[in-house]
């Protein structure tokens, strides 16, 4: 911008010391020349802040859609968990067949996350991957009580507690979930919706040549 105002006072000058010359041309082309070179520079740059605040939507609305599918598997867990302790009447094959449904869709919608294509934040990938983890495991031992029942045994007690734990520990993933996301909010804050990795202590300058 200096430089545009420069260039067209001196073809101002130019015009006002000598009147329309090819020197004054000459100025006024370059003040043309650098007021295009400003002007892209400056749509060039809009379009690239643009860019990073659509593809930061982007990424917060998938992170919402992972929170949900999070939560509802918490759900689904407490709530296999609360007919197991609470029941009053005998495992039927109704319960075991709800239960292994409800089991299974969560496992099936945090896999379909697990499986997208678009790069996203790796601190999704880490707690999808152990919610897919707790959710495979509640299959397996629904499974394997329902062959106990089947066989009319009693359910073992520490096959209960496996069963009864993953809902605690899917409680706990969406509370570190909620924790990573407000950080990297944070991040993308400081890095006007970018992450500002040149501002990382391990891997500026000064940590490189400590090392």
């Amino acid at each position: 911008m200096v430089l545009v105002v420069v260039s067209g006072w001196a073809a101002y000058a130019s015009v006002a010391a000598s009147g329309w010359s090819a020197e004054a041309a000459a100025w006024v082309q370059a003040a043309g020349a650098i007021a295009a070179i400003a002007g892209a520079t400056w749509v060039a740059q809009t379009e690239v802040r643009r860019m990073r605040r659509v593809r930061r939507e982007l990424n917060e609305e998938a992170a919402w859609h992972v929170r949900f599918a999070l939560v509802q598997a918490q759900f689904e867990s407490q709530f296999v968990a609360a007919e197991l302790l609470n029941r009053d009447k005998p495992i039927t094959n109704a319960n075991l067949r709800e239960w292994k449904q409800r089991a299974t869709v969560s496992l099936v919608a945090l896999t379909a996350f697990l499986t997208r294509t678009d790069p996203i934040h790796p601190a999704v990938t880490h707690v999808l991957s152990n919610a897919k983890v707790l959710v495979e495991g509640l299959v397996d031992d629904i499974e394997i009580l329902e062959r106990d029942v089947r066989a009319g045994k009693e359910p073992d007690a520490g096959l209960v507690d496996d069963i009864v734990s993953p809902h605690l520990s899917l409680l706990e993933l969406v509370k570190l979930f909620d924790a990573r996301m407000r950080g990297v909010r944070i991040a993308l804050d400081e890095g006007d919706d970018g992450l500002p990795m040149r501002n990382w202590s391990e891997w500026s300058e000064d940590a490189s040549g400590q090392k």
